[in-house]
């Protein structure tokens, strides 16, 4: 399995994006989706990365630079095909968007997730994530969940 870098022209990211955005249009009202676009990957604030092997993309991830009142950074697409499951995958992207985080010095991460999605509201607890409010452009939705993450700075 190789780390590589989400770029908005591979063939194997459009297909695995438009396979998140199907599963979650099976979940989710469309109206509520706020997904990062295949398109935005090339944006300086976006740091994007998918784990793969022989069969294409089988776990992906990234983290938005955004400011609202102060920096933080959104974690968005976090996706690991069925297949792949129970593996670690979305855990093993989460240290690295995470260890990014901390390498940019981004000292808060947020995210919005489903509230079907409970294994990955696990896992977000599992890594010290805390419930919080909205944020962002995010409308009250009680389909929404939303988490944050303040990272620790070490002094030097």
């Amino acid at each position: 399995m190789q780390l590589v870098q989400l770029k908005p022209e591979d063939p194997q990211t459009i297909a695995v994006f438009s396979e998140i955005d199907k599963l979650m249009n099976s979940l989710y009202p469309i109206a509520s989706a706020q997904s990062l676009a295949v398109e935005e990957l090339n944006q300086p604030n976006v740091y994007a990365v998918g784990l793969q092997t022989d069969e294409g993309i089988v776990a992906c991830g990234a983290i938005v630079k955004q400011f609202d009142k102060t920096l933080y950074g959104e974690i968005k697409r976090l996706y690991v095909k069925p297949s792949y499951r129970g593996k670690g995958l979305s855990k093993r992207i989460m240290q690295i968007l995470l260890h990014y985080a901390g390498d940019a010095q981004i000292p808060l991460i947020r995210l919005e997730t489903g509230s079907k999605q409970t294994n990955a509201i696990k896992l977000y607890e599992s890594l010290g994530f805390e419930r919080c409010e909205r944020f962002g452009f995010y409308r009250d939705n009680p389909l929404s969940v939303f988490m944050s993450l303040a990272m620790h700075q070490e002094e030097k």
